[in-house]
Formats: C-alpha cells, sequence, structure tokens
C-alpha cells in the first residue's frame, strides 16, 4: 500500500525497469533518476550544508538534521516492542522487520531460508546456491556471483582504511565495521546470547555464534559429509580438499594452490629465507605477518574450554574438540596398517611415512633425510648454529623449543617424572628412565 500515487509509480518503475542510472565514478546503479542525482553529489562535492562540528557537508538539510543527531546523542525513534531507540525512522523500520516481524513473505527454493525482499532473496540465491560466478578477483582469485560483493572484496586488497574509532585510533576498510567496533567500547550491542552473554550487532551473528553451544552444523559437504557451521567454512573445504583447479604453481617446489596469496605467503616460508617478523616474546621469527600474530595468541590466550575427562584446557573450542576425539576414539581418520587414528587426513599421510620408510626432507648439507618438513628445520640449525630458543633466566641458547622447556625445568622446584615404585621425583624423563632400568630396587 502506497500514500502517494507518484510512490506507487517510482515503485512500478524499480520492477519494471530495474537499475536503469549507472554512476560513472563508482559503477554503483540506481532504479531512480532521483536517488542516482543524490548519489552523484557525494562524488561532485555539491553539498550546500556544511556541520558545525566536523565540518562534513550535506547536499540536503534533512541529511544534515540527520547528521548532527550523532553528535547530540538524539534518538527520537523508539520502538515499541523492546524500547530501543535510533536516530532515523528508516533504520527503526528495518529493525522491527527484522527483530520483530514474523511476516518473510520470499522464501529460498533451495533451502527454505525467508527473506523480507525479494532483492534479499535474489541475492541469497546467487551467492549461496548459484555455480556461476563471473566476478572473478585476479589478485586472489576469489569469485563473485554479485557484483557489488566483488566491489567490496576488492576494497580489502587496497591498504586503504578511511574509517577511524576517535576511542582506539584503529582504523577500518568500511563504515560497517567501525560501527559493529564501537558496540565494544559503548557495550551497547543490540543482541546478547543467554547462555554466555556475549554481545552481537546483529541477530544473524548471535544465530552463528549459538552454534557454538548447541554443535549445530548446518553445512554438508555433499562430496564427504562433512558438516560445518559457516557457509565460508563449507566453501573453503570445498575449494582446499575436493578442488582440483589450483592454477598457482611455485617455482621451486611445484607445488600448486588455489590463489595468488597462499602461493606467496608458501614462498616466504619455504623458500624466501628471511624472517622480519620477530616476536617480542620467545624471539620466535617469522615469514608472513599474520604468522606472527597467530603466535603471539599463545602467549596471551586464556585457556576457557576444559576436557571433563582429565581436566586438560584448550584456548579454543575447535581444538578441545580435536581432543575429546582421543577419548571417545571417534577419529575420522585411521591407518590401515596400525589402526592409530586421526583427526586430519594430512597427520595420516604424515604417520604412514613410519611404515613406509619414506623420508621426503632431505638436509642440503650433510643429506640427512627426515619425514617431517619441521624435523629438517630443527636438524639444519645444527649446521647454521641458530639458536632461537633462550631461558629467560640464565640466557643460555637451544635450537628447539622441546629442549628449552627440559632446561627450564633445572630453575624450578618442579619434578613431574615420579617412579610409580618408589615414588622418587626426577626433573628430567632420561634421569627417570635410568633408574627405573639400573637402581630401582621396589622394582626386583
Amino acid at each position: 500500500m502506497f500514500s502517494y500515487q507518484n510512490t506507487l509509480t517510482e515503485q512500478q518503475t524499480v520492477h519494471a525497469e530495474g537499475n536503469q542510472y549507472t554512476c560513472d565514478v563508482c559503477k554503483k546503479s540506481f532504479a531512480l533518476r532521483t536517488t542516482f542525482i543524490s548519489h552523484w553529489r557525494t562524488h561532485t562535492q555539491e553539498s550546500r550544508y556544511p556541520c558545525n562540528v566536523c565540518d562534513k557537508s550535506f547536499s540536503y538539510m534533512c541529511h544534515l538534521k540527520k547528521h548532527e543527531r550523532l553528535h547530540t546523542g538524539e534518538r527520537p525513534f523508539s520502538c515499541s516492542v523492546c524500547s530501543k531507540s535510533f536516530i532515523d525512522q528508516s533504520v527503526l523500520k528495518e529493525h522491527v522487520k527484522r527483530l520483530h516481524s514474523r511476516v518473510r513473505p520470499y522464501s529460498c527454493d533451495v533451502c527454505k531460508k525467508t527473506f523480507f525482499k525479494q532483492c534479499k532473496m535474489k541475492e541469497h540465491y546467487q551467492r549461496m546456491h548459484c555455480e556461476v560466478r563471473p566476478f572473478r578477483c585476479d589478485i586472489c582469485n576469489n569469485s563473485f556471483a554479485i557484483e557489488k560483493d566483488f566491489n567490496r572484496h576488492k576494497i580489502r586488497h587496497s591498504k586503504e582504511r578511511p574509517y577511524h574509532c576517535d576511542v582506539c585510533n584503529v582504523s577500518f576498510l568500511f563504515a560497517s565495521s567501525l560501527k559493529e567496533h564501537m558496540f565494544r567500547h559503548n557495550n551497547d550491542y543490540p543482541c546478547f546470547c543467554d547462555l554466555c552473554g556475549k554481545g552481537f550487532s546483529c541477530q544473524s551473528e548471535l544465530t552463528v555464534h549459538k552454534r557454538v553451544h548447541t554443535g549445530e552444523r548446518p553445512y554438508v559437504c555433499n562430496v564427504c559429509g562433512k558438516s560445518f557451521s559457516y557457509p565460508s567454512g563449507l566453501k573453503e573445504h570445498l575449494k582446499r580438499i575436493h578442488s582440483r583447479d589450483r592454477p598457482y604453481s611455485c617455482d621451486v617446489c611445484k607445488k600448486a594452490f588455489i590463489c595468488k596469496v597462499e602461493l606467496k605467503h608458501h614462498h616466504q616460508r619455504l623458500h624466501g629465507g628471511v624472517h622480519p617478523f620477530t616476536c617480542d616474546v620467545c624471539n620466535k621469527s617469522f615469514a608472513v605477518k599474520r604468522d606472527l600474530k597467530r603466535h603471539k595468541t599463545f602467549h596471551t590466550r586464556v585457556q576457557t574450554y576444559r576436557c571433563d575427562v582429565c581436566n586438560v584446557s584448550f584456548s579454543y573450542l575447535s581444538s578441545l574438540k580435536g581432543h575429546m576425539l582421543k577419548h571417545n576414539n571417534d577419529y575420522r581418520y585411521s591407518c590401515d596398517l596400525c589402526g592409530k587414528g586421526f583427526n586430519h587426513q594430512s597427520d595420516l599421510k604424515i604417520h604412514k611415512r613410519v611404515h613406509t620408510g619414506e623420508r621426503p626432507y632431505v638436509c642440503s648439507a650433510c643429506d640427512k633425510s627426515f619425514a617431517q618438513k619441521s624435523s629438517l628445520n630443527i636438524h639444519q640449525r645444527v649446521h647454521t648454529g641458530e639458536r632461537p630458543y633462550i631461558c629467560n633466566v640464565c640466557n643460555r641458547s637451544f635450537n628447539n623449543k622441546r629442549n628449552l622447556h627440559t632446561h627450564q625445568v633445572t630453575h624450578t622446584e618442579e619434578r613431574p617424572f615420579v617412579c610409580e615404585a618408589c615414588n622418587i621425583a626426577f626433573k628430567r624423563r632420561n634421569y627417570l628412565t635410568k633408574h627405573i632400568s639400573l637402581r630401582c630396587t621396589k622394582r626386583l
């Protein structure tokens, strides 16, 4: 229903003609000429109404008044259901439709998900169920079904981050990301989990989060049956495990990759020889910056997930789930020679080298070979003299982390290795082994 004839006419034009006005600057398209002209003014700087607080200017007075509410804190439009208030009436209407209205007339034929608007349902179908993805990124090889998703993705490769938080000076690519970030400072999330109290900026994020508690994994691979909590997880799984399309190949070792970025990181890690990113806690160095970021979480993480069987705690839910497979003997992959189970197929592949004797990683200095790349890396420090693990008590250095941990016990009173026969405790496992074989009289 429409209050005015011209509003009805405009809406009929949208359905009949689609988006016929396209911006030459940013390629965004519009169905109505009036909307297109308003957008065009954002590029031409034709803005007659400046804000007295931040100097931002607007083409229309009504837009300026709406903007000024950001500075005054005025939120005159309140929801009659939950009393939440908003700056703009259109945002209130969208809030009521999304959170309180049960009317979702448009349903996806494939997965039965419902939507308020037909255009949203169409976008959903293209993203989730359509195999045609004509827009491909020439940097990372990701493809997209919708052009606006592709344009948004391209911004991620740009170093420009124009949206800045006034509280902590963190910058963002998108205004929506900044808005979501500000919820953390204000603790003003519109949606909260009733199980753990964690806050979220929208209902859809809360729905996805609750799968952590329920264990729901609705996205199932039609090839191997593995299930995922997020559609992105399923998409990544299909690309990495089942897709044979790996167009980017390493010039050194010929390993192939799905996208150019992965090839770049592979070369930096294994063939580059340069590790410019160093941990300020343990001095471990990395070739890729994101590897350093992930590593740092091991120094600062809080272990919140605890095993009910053996009381071991973990920082990540995924780590606890992997650990529980050991208790339940419910591994996804098992060795057909000895029956040992593994969480990942890559772990099984490495394990099988125990039976086959395969040692594909060869030291270029002495021709000694190893079953794992990490073992070769540790061995090569014998030739280079590198000892990156340093004791924070006596500054003695070691070529691998295990030797450092064994050494650090000497600075404490801890004696973790106990003889079950006579209860004598030792600081090192080899001391206990020697005691059992030669000295323990109670075992005779």
